[in-house]
Parts: structure tokens; sequence; C-alpha cells
């Protein structure tokens, strides 16, 4: 028995780090995921938006949002773009938010985009 003193300190010294390290990485996983489906939400309000505005305030309310830049969890630089789907007549207005990673984190997607599609609307009131 007296050769298992230190047994437990040893075990805790080498368990200890990983343990942190996966429950500091659940939090940040989570914290991502809060602000993707920001990130989500964002976009389909701005398309939204727009696909609802008066055609005379379409083209001010794009140009507010096609120069929306942010950072998402301190790793993507995020850049948000809107566009018509064909500008000699359009019907549908495309919102697209691209993601695009520094050179850290080298386990994480280089780049993704989430985009948005909706219908010009006439707003009648």
């Amino acid at each position: 028995m007296k050769r298992q003193n230190g047994q437990s300190a040893v075990e805790f010294a080498l368990m200890a780090p990983l343990v942190f390290l996966m429950i500091f990485g659940m939090i940040y996983g989570g914290i991502m995921f809060m602000d993707y489906l920001n990130f989500n939400n964002h976009a389909r309000t701005i398309a939204r938006e727009i696909s609802l505005a008066s055609p005379s305030n379409r083209p001010d309310l794009m140009n507010k949002y096609s120069h929306y830049r942010d950072e998402f969890a301190g790793v993507y630089k995020v850049s948000v773009n809107v566009s018509y789907d064909n500008d000699d007549d359009p019907d549908d207005v495309i919102v697209t938010v691209d993601f695009r990673r520094g050179n850290s984190f080298l386990m994480m997607p280089e780049k993704f985009s989430i985009v948005y599609r909706m219908k010009l609307e006439e707003n009648n009131t």
C-alpha cells in the first residue's frame, strides 16, 4: 500500500488537462453555434426586409447591408453580399453571408456561406 500514496495525484495530473480541454471545447463550440444561428437569423431578416420594402427603398437597403462586416467567434471574418437574381428583371433578392478563416484553427473549414433567397413582394401598407 505504501507505494500507491501518490497514485491519485499523478492520475489527476495526467487526466485534468484533457477534461478541461473537453469542457472548454464544448463551451467554445456552443458559443460558435450561437453566433452561427445569430448570423443565420440576421441574413434571413435582411432578405425579408428587402423583399418587403418598396421598390424605391430597395437600393438604399441593399447598399446599407452590402457593407456589413463582422467577426465570427474570433476566427472567421464575415461579409454580407446582397444582390438580385437577375439585374434586368429582378424576381428574388439573394443575401449571402460569407465566412472566411484566417491562418489559425486548421481543423475548422476554411470558408462556408449562408445563402437566403426570397421573392420580392409588394408592400401594400
